[in-house]
């Protein structure tokens, strides 16, 4: 089982570890490419609002014609009806999927029962989930039942967890029940991530998550959960950073080091840059060694000078290209070392050995 990627691009679904912040979905998908010029230069220039929104109605396909709206509509609310109407006529149910989620947290209270009525109309389970994720902190009370009655209709374990753990915010009464369709999660990854979303509300549900994230084979998964889990359990981090040792993706292992970095205590610094310092890969290297240096550089320096001079030596075996990636990635720790001075130095040392190491 290779890592799993991260379907669903909206930061508003729980339990998807390390998204937040992701950029709306809607952007640069319109199909139309004057219609997504102009809505991004009217970002700039208002007065081209009107010719992004007539290029936006002169698109024919639904699904692009919503997303083209969608956007314009963050300076243009009013046309938020007109941008769900679009939505609901895309055929193809993941787009329709996309659309409806990106429009959820833009809908005016009057175009909630609509947009909760298409979000059970989508067969596919998890992006059904993934619209009513997205519409149940917008919903007012009365709607509540309907969308419980949407996520009870999911016959997924995962989707109907999620969606469950979801609406728990707004009916805590529903957390025995989210907690039962996680528990019915067969795939290790899956239930870990589920029952360490309702591990927030339920402390003492730790234990459970815990074993799952130890039963998946998979060593970046493992490392993912092991890592997500160690924000409430710290004393799990040795167990993450072994986990993410194991990993032989260079991306994949580097993506673990730089979510780790911030959380490992000083003890654990030196293993994880010896994990960081094995990576073939030049770019996913610097990526995990740019993630570690501002903690390495918080060390004190009788931890730091035998650290660095264990490392340089390794670092320095390989091509320049790489090790002058590597040195930039890690200019924190030079200047930790010996300041402005130890900066200047490393860069007239690179000018000099420049005439003879191409």
């Amino acid at each position: 089982m290779g890592p799993k990627t991260l379907a669903n691009p909206q930061p508003t679904g729980v339990g998807k570890w390390g998204v937040q912040g992701a950029k709306p979905p809607w952007r640069g998908l319109s199909g139309s490419p004057r219609a997504d010029v102009l809505t991004a230069l009217a970002e700039r220039l208002p007065e081209l609002l009107p010719e992004a929104l007539a290029a936006a109605r002169e698109i024919k396909e639904a699904d692009a014609r919503a997303f083209a709206l969608t956007a314009l509509a963050e300076r243009l609310p009013e046309l938020l009806p007109e941008a769900l109407a679009a939505a609901m006529e895309i055929k193809d149910e993941w787009r329709r999927a996309d659309a409806l989620t990106a429009l959820a947290e833009r809908l005016p209270p009057e175009l909630l029962p609509e947009a909760l009525a298409a979000a059970r109309e989508i067969d596919v389970e998890w992006r059904r989930a993934d619209v009513l994720i997205a519409l149940v902190a917008r919903l007012p009370p009365e709607l509540l039942p309907e969308a419980l009655a949407a996520a009870r209709e999911i016959k997924g374990a995962y989707a109907r967890a999620d969606a469950l753990t979801a609406l728990a915010e707004r009916l805590p009464e529903l957390l025995p029940e989210a907690l039962a369709a996680a528990r019915e999660i067969g795939d290790a990854y899956d239930r870990a991530r589920a029952l360490t979303a309702l591990a927030e509300r339920l402390p003492e549900l730790l234990p459970e998550p815990l074993a799952a994230a130890r039963e998946i084979g998979d060593a970046y998964d493992r490392a993912r959960a092991l890592t997500a889990l160690a924000e409430r359990l710290p004393e799990l981090l040795p167990e993450a950073l072994a986990a993410a040792r194991e990993i032989n993706d260079a991306y994949a292992r580097a993506r673990v080091l730089a979510a780790l970095a911030e959380r490992l205590p000083p003890e654990l610094l030196p293993k994880a840059l010896a994990a960081a310092r094995e990576i073939k890969d030049a770019y996913a290297r610097a990526s995990a060694l740019a993630a570690l240096s501002p903690r390495l550089a918080e060390l004190p320096r009788p931890a730091l000078y035998p650290l660095w001079d264990e490392n340089l030596p390794l670092l320095a075996r390989r091509t320049r290209r790489d090790l002058l990636a590597d040195l930039r990635a890690l200019v924190p720790v030079i200047h930790a070392l010996g300041g402005a001075e130890a900066i200047a130095e490393t860069a007239r040392a690179i000018q000099d050995v420049a005439r003879w190491w191409p």
